[in-house]
């Protein structure tokens, strides 16, 4: 879980990757990866109104398909809660100016997503109660989370084939692997230490990554200036991985196609204001994608 927005870092290291093609198709237009027939993803739904999501699931290793189906940028983050605690609890706790509301812990999930965009990601949940919750702005606070739980037995989906491997660092990444210009599965791994997000993004025609941190540091007002496609969230166990696919950026050129990264380092208080903490930190690289 992370507040808005605060204290920005740089990182410069660009990546030019070469053209490339993938012949793998699946039943879903433009998809690399076609999951078995008898597999049920969990599929969410975001909307300015909340979630449409099941209100329980099966524990394991998950494939997750998140659209977002609103007007703004949203995203879908797990959160597993503590006996004592209700969904109510945990946004009073936000409220309250509480960065990691005691005994929630996060499980990752789908990163910040635009209008229309669609992110798969696979990822560990273990039995208990969640939420699900967005991050950006206010929205944890002023937009209903969604309360699930994941009981039953295990239900292990099967996973894809990495074409990347993306590792997450304090505060600097490292690919493994060459991307193309296509869609292409990532592994995420946090060697860390801190616990560390990431979001693919498209800079739309005639912007620049300046304007990009003018939009952030505002928390989100105005038209973005790059289009979101998802991405990965933290989790409170950095050992553990998340595969996402990344999507095709339709025209991109080796200038507007990026990643940025978002850290925050624990132990914290957890009663420091959002606002004001100081140690949230955020890194971007570039990605370039040749045509």
């Amino acid at each position: 879980m992370k507040p808005s927005f605060a204290l920005w870092t740089l990182s410069t290291a660009a990546l030019v990757v070469g053209l490339g093609c993938d012949t793998r198709r699946s039943s879903r237009e433009g998809s690399s990866w076609q999951a078995p027939a008898h597999e049920t993803p969990i599929r969410i739904v975001a909307t300015d109104n909340g979630y449409e999501a099941p209100a329980s699931v099966a524990p394991g290793l998950r494939h997750v398909v998140y659209a977002n189906h609103g007007t703004e940028i949203h995203e879908a983050m797990f959160v597993k809660l503590p006996e004592n605690m209700s969904a109510l609890d945990f946004v009073a706790a936000v409220k309250a100016g509480s960065l990691f509301p005691k005994g929630a812990l996060d499980y990752s999930g789908a990163g910040l997503t635009s209008p229309g965009e669609t992110v798969e990601v696979w990822l560990r949940l273990d039995p208990g109660r969640y939420i699900l919750v967005c991050w950006i702005g206010d929205h944890a606070t002023t937009r209903p989370v969604h309360s699930l739980s994941v009981e039953g037995v295990a239900a292990d989906d099967a996973t894809p084939k990495e074409d990347v491997v993306l590792r997450m660092f304090d505060y600097r990444f490292e690919l493994d692997g060459v991307l193309k210009k296509g869609p292409q599965i990532l592994r995420v791994e946090t060697p860390g230490p801190s616990m560390h997000e990431a979001d693919l993004f498209r800079l739309q025609d005639g912007e620049t990554i300046g304007d990009m941190n003018r939009w952030y540091k505002t928390e989100g007002e105005g038209l973005p200036p790059m289009q979101l496609a998802g991405g990965v969230l933290d989790n409170h166990d950095i050992t553990r991985v998340v595969w996402l696919e990344r999507p095709s950026f339709p025209g991109a050129t080796p200038s507007t196609a990026g990643c940025r990264w978002r850290a925050r380092p624990r132990p914290v208080p957890s009663t420091r204001p959002m606002r004001t903490s100081g140690w949230f930190e955020r890194s971007r690289s570039r990605i370039s994608v040749a045509q």
